[in-house]
């Protein structure tokens, strides 16, 4: 292999990728996938959901079993309200008055559950595991490959452990970054133009950040490649890619719109869901979509090239990958 060429490492040990799988990639291929596959894809999102085990502090924080009671006035008119009774004594403002002042009762999270809270925020250590080891296996799946859960899912993160664990803190860091500015400037947005744009470039910066999620993971487990360019890759990919990105953008959101829709008429259902489908779900779409853009342009380039030829063995040679 010529040394300047770094995307690739046959001479790293590995399962490897072979270079024809029998997957074709198409819209009806999908579903003939996931019916073949919806177990296993059930035991990586469990997986998924061990991984990222401090997040259920934050759901037993959320159940408000630790939440403090008290009583107070839900009205929004009362506070103003309650400062004009100051000045007037009118009986009908003062009939009013009473009326919006009638106490309601309401909780605030307790000294147990801040700490939760507290504790939820170490998912931002495991994130880039629970990630990693899902973009391996879901990779696999989608190119219909053996994979051995959970030795490979685990595998997978302790190989990449470092890569894994700055990729998923900045995966977090700028995923919140963007949700704040879209909620700031969506609230924003009538004191001007300019807020306005600022809203809708949060939009497209959510969009291509969602994207290049697509390929982020995905990168990481299949070459070897530092962070910032795992990073520089997925966002051209995510331009290069925007037929199948929409495509899977389109589906995941009506993927978590029925379970939103389920979980509103049937909650047990709708909100177990997560736990057990959903998440490895959304992201299989991501990766059906983002893998045949990888493969045209980063595989198949390859084995068309000297280095391949230079390092072809007298068997078939295999591209190893991270996994």
């Amino acid at each position: 292999m010529k040394k300047g060429f770094k995307l690739f490492d046959v001479s790293k040990p590995g399962k490897g990728v072979k270079k024809n799988s029998g997957a074709n990639f198409t819209f009806l291929g999908f579903f003939k996938l996931l019916k073949r596959k919806f177990f296993d894809l059930s035991k990586v999102n469990f997986l998924w959901i061990v991984t990222n085990f401090p997040l259920f502090f934050g759901f037993v924080a959320l159940s408000g079993n630790f939440n403090i009671p008290f009583s107070a006035p839900a009205d929004p008119l009362y506070p103003i309200l309650d400062g004009v009774s100051k000045f007037t004594n009118n009986p009908g403002f003062m009939a009013l008055w009473g009326i919006s002042g009638k106490n309601v009762e309401m909780t605030y999270a307790g000294p147990v559950a801040e700490v939760l809270y507290a504790l939820t925020f170490l998912a931002i250590f495991t994130f880039g595991f629970a990630n990693t080891g899902m973009a391996y296996v879901l990779r696999n799946h989608a190119r219909e490959e053996y994979v051995d859960m959970p030795s490979d899912y685990f595998r997978t993160i302790k190989k990449n452990f470092f890569q894994a664990l700055i990729l998923g803190i900045i995966d977090i860091v700028f995923s919140a970054i963007i949700i704040y500015d879209l909620i700031f400037f969506r609230l924003q947005a009538n004191l001007g133009f300019i807020y306005s744009m600022f809203f809708y470039f949060s939009i497209f910066l959510a969009i291509l950040w969602v994207f290049m999620h697509f390929y982020m993971y995905q990168l990481l487990v299949t070459f070897k490649l530092s962070i910032f360019k795992i990073l520089k890759n997925s966002f051209i990919f995510s331009l290069i890619g925007l037929k199948r990105n929409f495509v899977a953008l389109i589906s995941m959101a009506l993927v978590i719109g029925l379970n939103v829709l389920i979980y509103v008429y049937f909650l047990p259902l709708g909100g177990l869901l997560p736990f057990f489908i959903t998440v490895a779900l959304v992201n299989f779409i991501g990766v059906y979509a983002a893998y045949p853009n990888i493969k045209k342009i980063m595989i198949d380039p390859y084995y068309k090239s000297d280095d391949h030829i230079e390092n072809t063995p007298e068997e078939p040679s295999v591209f190893h990958d991270m996994g």
